[in-house]
């Protein structure tokens, strides 16, 4: 885990502290500002690995998202 430095804990603090001052609906609004944002990363990671070429043969991905869902229909039954 990365170490922060004194002023960046304290800038953390800070925002804790606002975030705390929230309604639970502007609390939900920030999480979901935050998950948007992390998905959006995740996204871009993805397009930057494409554009690099790193690319997995889509035989073998809907393979695995078959598998997935076979796997999860097995488990709803359960």
């Amino acid at each position: 885990m990365a170490q922060h430095k004194p002023e960046e804990n304290q800038t953390i603090e800070q925002v804790l502290k606002l975030v705390d001052q929230l309604s639970p609906e502007g609390r939900d609004e920030v999480l979901e500002k935050l998950k948007l944002d992390d998905m959006r990363r995740e996204i871009q990671k993805g397009i930057d690995s494409a554009d690099r070429g790193e690319l997995i043969p889509a035989d073998v991905v809907l393979n695995r998202l078959r598998k997935r869902a076979e796997q999860r229909l097995k488990e709803q039954k359960s």
